[in-house]
């Protein structure tokens, strides 16, 4: 509906807004532009689609996620639609017990698994993986830079951040095509809206990489290295921490960090390119002046936040925008949206690799919540940009190409970046044909 009057909602958050009857939570190209009018005009609404109270200003969302206390997180691995009763029996029959973990936890239990989980993450830790990365991100050019062509996604960043992950995880590299398949699949059934017949194929999906994890852990119990997992049994299993250990809740955690470390990577780095070879002067500006790299991902990570939107739950009664609202309501926090907001970053809808506080950005949350794996995915952006720019300053973006995203409300990035360049130009003579 798009008139501009009110409509009474038929679940008591009356009266419903044109804002809040026109939001789409599932739109790609135009969600920025949407979120830019509802900054303006309506910057807390109401969705009668999602029973949920969408915050779009940065101040507003940066209140939200450094207040703890009156926004939980205990509600953001809530599915959007509760799957139908042949998909819950096949999670139910498998096993699969998902344990509320850090990214739905709340102070104090989350500050101490936290901790337990941190050591790896750390950025002196962070910063001996460069080599490993930098060896991965030039073999994948490698197997393209002579050809004049290349999807940046499947032929380029698809693999890198899982073999970087699983490398951590003690996962074999040979595991990695059969997991990059089960991780696939998991946004959609935790974040969209599948039909039944793709709700039963998911869980299946699902069920199946649990009972993969599983197995996986088992053998780290019998036999730790010093991956990230056995360090995180292993402090756990110190007698004070003896009440948190539990293997359901170390197989959710592997299964959240191989989903997030992959998926978030993926499509920040698409966003990355994407903008970057749309807007070709800043392409060219950071090929002449590679210095600037890594503003360039802080900006990339702005302008195209791979986790646009996220959620949370009111403990108590509060105002927040200008609106009150009562305990239990759920909130789907727009961080795309703050990412734009012109009050935080000047101009917030321009592209600029020099801008000053680009790195104020919520791509990777913010306070308590933020996230662990950020510095390794920074690592892996930096790393993978710094070679696309020193072996392929000429390539561009195919015209006229789609931009396809996965149909879901929590991770957004292009599906696809198509680009060509003249092989023969290759500034590096090793990499000509």
């Amino acid at each position: 509906m798009t008139s501009t009057e009110s409509t009474p909602s038929t679940t008591g958050k009356c009266p419903v807004s044109h804002i809040g009857e026109s939001f789409d939570p599932l739109a790609a190209n135009e969600m920025y532009e949407f979120y830019a009018k509802a900054r303006k005009e309506e910057p807390v609404f109401y969705s009668p689609q999602l029973d949920m109270w969408v915050v779009t200003r940065y101040d507003d969302i940066l209140q939200i996620m450094q207040d703890t206390e009156t926004f939980s997180a205990a509600n953001v691995l809530e599915l959007y639609q509760v799957p139908c009763e042949a998909a819950l029996n096949i999670v139910g029959s498998s096993g699969v017990k998902i344990a509320p973990s850090l990214v739905d936890e709340d102070p104090p239990v989350h500050t101490r698994h936290r901790q337990a989980l941190r050591r790896p993450f750390t950025p002196e830790r962070v910063k001996t993986l460069e080599p490993m990365i930098r060896e991965f991100v030039a073999d994948k050019i490698d197997g393209f830079i002579k050809r004049g062509e290349a999807d940046l996604i499947d032929d380029f960043m698809y693999e890198v951040p899982a073999l970087v992950l699983f490398r951590m995880m003690g996962i074999p590299d040979s595991d990695v095509p059969i997991t990059k398949q089960f991780i696939k699949r998991l946004a959609v059934f935790g974040f969209g809206f599948p039909d039944e017949e793709e709700q039963v194929e998911q869980a299946q999906n699902l069920a199946d990489y649990w009972g993969y994890i599983k197995g996986h852990i088992e053998r780290l119990l019998a036999d730790p290295g010093d991956d990230v997992m056995s360090q995180f049994i292993a402090q756990l299993q110190l007698p004070k921490n003896s009440d948190l250990w539990d293997q359901d809740y170390v197989q959710t955690i592997m299964m959240q960090l191989t989903f997030a470390g992959q998926e978030t990577t993926v499509n920040a780095s698409g966003g990355m390119y994407r903008a970057l070879l749309e807007n070709r002067d800043q392409w060219e500006l950071l090929c002449a002046d590679p210095s600037l790299v890594p503003n360039a991902v802080e900006e990339s990570l702005r302008f195209y936040t791979p986790v646009p939107q996220w959620k949370r739950i009111t403990t108590k009664a509060t105002t927040l925008g200008g609106v009150d609202l009562p305990a239990g309501q759920r909130l789907l926090i727009a961080l795309g949206s703050g990412n734009h907001d012109d009050a935080a970053f000047d101009d917030g809808d321009r592209f600029d690799i020099r801008r000053d506080n680009a790195n104020k950005h919520m791509a990777f949350g913010w306070g308590r919540h933020r996230c662990l794996g950020e510095g390794v995915a920074r690592l892996e952006m930096r790393i993978a940009l710094e070679e696309t720019v020193r072996r392929l300053p000429h390539m561009q973006l195919v015209p006229g190409q789609s931009w396809e995203f996965s149909p879901n409300i929590g991770h957004r990035g292009p599906e696809h970046v198509h680009v060509t360049w003249d092989p023969a130009a290759n500034p590096v003579p090793a990499d000509r044909p």
